[in-house]
């Protein structure tokens, strides 16, 4: 019954309610009991009572008992409250509830008045409390009006039970709306963000939940929007890298396999055609090859098992390398390759890695460059680390592409006519930075060119695994 949210607001709601009323009404009981209140307002009733009783009239003499009795059941009717006489000794001559017969002879048979006081508390021989006033009543008697002490519970469900009761139900009332009003506010987004999660776990991914209630619902819903956003592209670009991988295998398959049988047929029979054979064979083999290494790196760097051979690295030298076995290629193309390297201090660092980030860089920047193009790389030590740039005057990245360009899988639109890649590239290059506690990041414009910046650290932890483990998957995240 109270399983959903809604009704356990409206539970909660009433249950803080009833909570404080509770509290208020003791707080007040203890409030009146502790100030005595209660008795104060006795004793005022009372002097109001001797105030007014006695005018117009005399109390009969001493000696008349029959007369004093008829007095004093006279005025306690009138007044509703207790008569004693007293004389001056403190012996009740008249006792008005005997008279009346609700008491027995000798039920207050004596009261202490002390001198000049004109109040004070009489017990019964039940031992229940009298507060009275007294006031004098001719010669030798004093006339006392008493009431019995009200207890400060007994003055709460006087006076205070039944407002108590109805500003009870009005609070329950007032509970229950706000309960169904909060609940509305709150409630309904997570039960859609809860209907389009279980969508998601059906497999229909394309999942959005409106962003309202309070701050933290919509922080939880915007990041749910983001999260199916992710979730949807990264389901997009892995069913496009299956056909684009499929696609892409099948082409050299369909070759080896073709020269293969062709060498097997005798077709090429002359030494000339099979040694052309077997060059397409190997070369696509070695294509094929290259691909499924590059798959292979990254479930490693994604496991964390890929570890780096940290050892002091000259990373000018490692620069230039990469400068001159590319120069050749870039002299094939037209392009020019310029290089910029400042004076730098050794490294700890893996030098095989780093030489496959800036040579994948180069390679990139080289690939879409056009012929008479430039291609630019610069070292400089900057604050906190080195910073190396590769620029080209390529054709650019789109604006569109830019935020997916490190994402594993992706491809541009313009680099898959222009290559044979498989978005892998980016994603192992940013892999292997990060690992060396780095950062890399892209600039481009379409039409002019791109710029990749890698930043690298002097100092380096002891850590020697290439990628975190995501808490609980063995997996690293994109940063």
């Amino acid at each position: 019954m109270f399983s959903s949210l809604r009704s356990r607001l409206i539970v909660s709601y009433i249950f803080v309610v009833l909570v404080c009323l509770l509290l208020v009404g003791l707080s007040l009981l203890f409030f009146i009991r502790s100030n005595a209140i209660v008795e104060r307002l006795d004793y005022n009733r009372l002097t109001e009572v001797a105030r007014t009783a006695l005018r117009g009239q005399e109390p009969p003499g001493a000696n008349n008992i029959d007369d004093l009795n008829r007095f004093a059941l006279d005025v306690a009717a009138a007044n509703e409250t207790r008569v004693l006489l007293v004389d001056n000794t403190g012996r009740v001559v008249v006792d008005s509830a005997v008279a009346a017969g609700e008491a027995a002879a000798g039920d207050i048979a004596q009261v202490e008045i002390l001198p000049n006081a004109q109040r004070g508390v009489v017990r019964d021989s039940a031992r229940r409390a009298w507060l009275f006033v007294s006031r004098p009543a001719g010669p030798g008697l004093q006339i006392l009006f008493a009431a019995p002490r009200t207890l400060p519970l007994q003055f709460l469900q006087e006076n205070f039970l039944t407002p108590f009761f109805q500003a009870a139900a009005v609070g329950v009332v007032l509970s229950v709306v706000m309960a169904l009003l909060i609940a509305q506010w709150v409630a309904t987004p997570l039960q859609k963000a809860s209907s389009a999660a279980a969508a998601i776990a059906q497999g229909k991914f394309d999942q959005t939940v409106p962003v309202s209630g309070p701050t933290e619902v919509k922080s939880l819903a915007r990041s749910f929007n983001e999260m199916t956003a992710r979730v949807n592209t990264s389901q997009q670009v892995r069913r496009d890298f299956v056909a684009n991988v499929s696609h892409e295998l099948k082409t050299p398959l369909t070759s080896i396999q073709g020269f293969s049988q062709a060498i097997l047929d005798g077709a090429a029979a002359d030494p000339e055609a099979v040694r052309r054979a077997a060059t397409i064979i190997n070369d696509e083999a070695d294509r094929m090859r290259r691909s499924v290494e590059g798959l292979l790196d990254l479930a490693r760097l994604d496991a964390g098992q890929a570890a780096l051979q940290r050892v002091p690295t000259d990373l000018a030298a490692v620069l230039t390398s990469m400068i001159e076995k590319l120069s050749l290629r870039a002299a094939e193309k037209q392009i020019i390759l310029r290089a910029q390297i400042d004076p730098l201090p050794s490294m700890v660092a893996d030098a095989d890695r780093l030489a496959q980030v800036f040579a994948n860089l180069l390679d990139n920047a080289l690939k879409y460059t056009p012929n008479g193009g430039t291609v630019t790389l610069t070292a400089q030590l900057g604050s906190g680390g080195v910073v190396v740039t590769v620029t080209d005057t390529g054709s650019g990245i789109p604006a569109e592409d830019l935020p997916h360009i490190f994402e594993r899988f992706y491809r541009v639109e313009k680099s898959k006519a222009a290559g044979r890649g498989y978005g892998l590239g980016l994603a192992i290059t940013k892999e292997i930075v990060q690992a060396h506690r780095g950062a890399i990041s892209v600039e481009s414009v379409s039409g002019l060119g791109t710029k990749f910046t890698v930043r690298l650290p002097l100092a380096q932890s002891d850590d020697t695994t290439v990628a975190r483990k995501r808490p609980g998957t063995g997996r690293q995240g994109n940063k």
